[in-house]
């Protein structure tokens, strides 16, 4: 039995260390091992993934809970073996449900692949190593059947394991490590964020940057003029850009967006075409990513109808992360409501909901949809520079290069 116990062991190791790469890649894209794992360029098929907006969940990265999953098969596993046979088969029952969530994610992510048209070699290799826990659960559980221990049994000798006192120090000790496991995991997700956040771009990767933003092809952006634009008709670089307003690697791109036209004041227009990632207004993606984000694109039109689009939007990301968990929780108007507060006029908010739900805005984001569904557009946010298409949003100093060079080309 002890050899199912170590393969285990061994699997799960392997599988943290992956589950520990992908996190890894999540918060540095551009790193050599991103490039060396992902393949080449600045857009590749890891930073897409991690900018597409089903790389995140909760605040943690999905690599974040598949290594939250693999360290507590180490630690189930570690018990087996110290602290005697009587915790073999109950270490079995406590595997088996993670073992089954490990499949069931892998089927939910490896279709967004699919859907996204996007090849993750580390994710491919989390996929085998969880197949192969897999098949040995199943073989140790042929052994142990054969013996007459059923699953429900093992549950019963679980339950009894827990119940027995003498047993409370084993317990604590494994609650306590399962609790220090989880909350070190959230812990280096955020100092990776942290660090990924103040890394600069050394001189290679703008040099790396600028040699694939120019090998990309040039496509039609032909689109009709959107309402929802900042910056001056008659700038020389034109950015269209289709967004969910929920998503966070879309604020990301506001904030990019923003630093570039500060750089080249007047220069630079951005068109935003909403692409919201919710089932409601979007038949194109497979599952909601964002709940609601059709009706705060809905909004979004109406600001623009209104002339206050580029105040609203600046207002909303100011306020984002504050505004996050109101929004998650169903109020979706949360970031409007605050600001028609702060605004003279009374009901102001009132005839806002109104156009927000009127059919002129549901009109506006079908169409938006439908624009961004025949510009092949797989993930938000997607960047159309002077025609050139980026998945994601590179960070704000490769942009500058290459806007710089563009500027000068003009």
């Amino acid at each position: 039995m002890k050899r199912y116990i170590l393969s285990i062991m061994l699997l799960s190791v392997m599988g943290g260390i992956v589950a520990s790469m992908l996190l890894y890649q999540h918060y540095f894209p551009h790193s050599g091992f991103a490039t060396a794992a992902c393949g080449s360029g600045v857009d590749n098929s890891c930073a897409q993934l991690s900018r597409s907006g089903y790389a995140v969940l909760f605040g943690l990265p999905v690599a974040g809970y598949g290594l939250i999953g693999y360290l507590l098969l180490v630690i189930t596993a570690t018990l087996a073996i110290t602290a005697g046979d009587s915790w073999h088969i109950p270490s079995f029952a406590m595997e088996l449900p993670v073992a089954v969530a490990f499949v069931i994610i892998d089927v939910v992510l490896g279709s967004i692949l699919i859907f996204l048209k996007l090849s993750c070699r580390l994710c491919i290799a989390t996929y085998v190593i969880n197949i192969l826990i897999c098949i040995t659960l199943f073989l140790w559980y042929v052994s142990v059947n054969e013996e007459g221990v059923g699953l429900r049994s093992m549950y019963r000798d679980l339950v009894s394991l827990v119940r027995d006192p003498h047993n409370r120090p084993v317990e604590a000790a494994l609650s306590f490590a399962v609790l220090f496991m989880v909350l070190s995991v959230f812990f280096l997700s955020a100092f990776m964020e942290a660090r990924g956040a103040a890394a600069e771009p050394s001189a290679a990767e703008l040099i790396k940057f600028e040699e694939h933003f120019y090998s990309l092809a040039q496509e039609d952006v032909s689109l009709p003029e959107s309402a929802m634009s900042i910056g001056p008709a008659s700038a020389p670089i034109r950015i269209v850009a289709f967004t969910d307003f929920f998503c966070s690697a879309c604020m990301k791109f506001y904030e990019t967006g923003r630093y570039l036209m500060s750089r080249f004041p007047g220069k630079i227009r951005i068109d935003y075409y909403s692409f919201p990632l919710d089932t409601v207004c979007n038949s194109h993606i497979p599952k909601t990513a964002y709940s609601n984000s059709c009706v705060a694109a809905q909004a979004f039109s109406a600001a623009a109808r209104r002339g206050i689009f580029s105040e609203f939007m600046d207002y909303h990301y100011r306020h984002y992360r504050a505004n996050i968990s109101r929004i998650r929780s169903g109020d979706v108007m949360a970031g409007f409501k605050d600001y028609f507060k702060e605004r003279p006029g009374r009901n102001e908010f009132a005839i806002f909901l109104k156009e927000a739900m009127s059919e002129t805005s549901r009109s506006s984001v079908h169409d938006n949809v439908e624009l961004g569904s025949a510009m092949k557009v797989r993930a938000v946010p997607t960047v159309f520079i002077n025609g050139r298409r980026l998945e994601g949003t590179p960070e704000a100093k490769l942009l500058e290069q290459v806007l710089a060079r563009e500027l000068n080309q003009n």
